[in-house]
């Protein structure tokens, strides 16, 4: 198949949506013929736009680790010409760009649904339900509508779609588990030895709430015994460090290798995962791809409580009590938590990268036959 794949963003090593789409572009460019529309680095079969922020909002785009492509409409028309299929990845300017010119040469179109208009508002400061409907629509009518097929990462983010009237068929397909992400011979840091740790992954970002974990760890009758540790970067990092500097155990803030990220996975006590919004939830994914047990919200506008082994391993979103009390039942009950490591070991099996890669595929022909 002849593939172009549009995204604004590829290059970036900090965004768990940036890092899943160049998975995806890195096996597709081995087994089909497969071109790059973004911005950044230069590469073969990649066509580079200039990029750009909004002016308004470029301390937090800078924060999110994303940008917007600048396009060129004689330059999309010379690289779709010759494409069977057409993949557009985000519903920004480069999209609505690439959608136009692909439906004017009457190419077929899959449309990626990445971008919970929640993740977007929020980040500026903007938290108003009749707002985000508003933009879920709006997405729809002009993108999502438009596109021959959308596949979306979870269950959840299809019922988005449908519960804003979405017309354009929804197919549901995971970003996936690579398969690095496994049980490992590791061993625990020795600063840790005497530890109960607990991990979190993510940006230092509002929404994934280490506040409301580094709050539910103070107040637990164990917080002499645990050890918090936090991977990621973000605008929040020095308020964040300030917080976590009062728990008994300071908790430690580093942004790691995969390598490193793969060996917390392994030698980590417990996985928790605290979001408010989150359309798969991707490090919950390669945390139990480890064997690692995860405590995850329950909130809203998050899909990551599909991941959760039952009720004990999720927790009421904005309720730091209940949190408390599922951290203290866990390391009250180390016997049942390390029970539950081949459960969630057997849950991500449903998730390899492999599978979700060839469903995909097998999409994106169907898509080109029926075209």
């Amino acid at each position: 198949m002849k593939i172009v794949f549009v995204a604004d963003n590829v290059d970036s090593e900090k965004s768990g949506g940036v890092v899943t789409t160049r998975r995806f572009i890195d096996y597709f460019q081995k087994t089909e013929n497969l071109t790059v529309v973004s911005t950044g680095k230069s590469a073969p079969k990649k066509v580079v736009f200039p990029s750009f922020y909004l002016p308004f909002a470029k301390k937090q785009m800078q924060e999110m680790d994303f940008l917007f492509a600048w396009p060129n409409k004689k330059i999309l028309r010379e690289t779709f010409k010759d494409a069977d299929l057409i993949h557009i990845q985000f519903p920004f300017f480069l999209g609505y760009q690439s959608l136009k010119i692909a439906r004017e040469l009457k190419k077929p179109v899959v449309f990626g649904f990445h971008v919970q208009p929640e993740n977007l508002m929020w980040n500026i400061g903007l938290d108003f339900d009749w707002l985000n409907a508003f933009l879920y629509r709006f997405f729809i009518r002009t993108f999502y509508n438009k596109a021959d097929l959308v596949l979306s990462p979870s269950e959840f983010g299809k019922q988005m779609l449908e519960k804003f009237a979405i017309q354009a068929p929804v197919e549901v397909v995971s970003n996936g588990l690579p398969e690095q992400f496994q049980p490992q011979n590791c061993t625990k840091d020795p600063r840790f030895k005497d530890k109960f740790v607990i991990l979190m992954v993510g940006r230092l970002a509002k929404e994934k709430r280490h506040t409301l974990v580094m709050q539910a760890i103070q107040n637990s009758k164990f917080k002499d015994n645990i050890q918090l540790f936090v991977t990621g970067q973000g605008a929040m990092r020095d308020e964040l460090v300030e917080l976590g500097n009062t728990l008994p155990n300071p908790a430690i803030f580093e942004y790691v290798s995969q390598e490193t990220l793969i060996e917390l996975f392994n030698t980590a006590d417990l996985f928790i995962h605290a979001s408010d919004i989150e359309l798969e939830g991707l490090a919950v994914l390669e945390a139990i791809g480890c064997g690692l047990p995860a405590l995850i919200s329950d909130a809203e506008h998050s899909a990551s409580a599909q991941f959760a082994l039952n009720e004990q391993f999720l927790f009421s979103a904005d309720k730091e009590n209940d949190l408390n009390h599922k951290i203290d039942y866990w390391i009250e009950n180390k016997e049942e938590l390390h029970a539950s490591k081949a459960l969630y070991l057997a849950k991500a099996q449903h998730y390899r990268f492999d599978a979700c890669i060839q469903q995909a595929r097998d999409l994106y022909q169907n898509v080109i036959d029926n075209h």
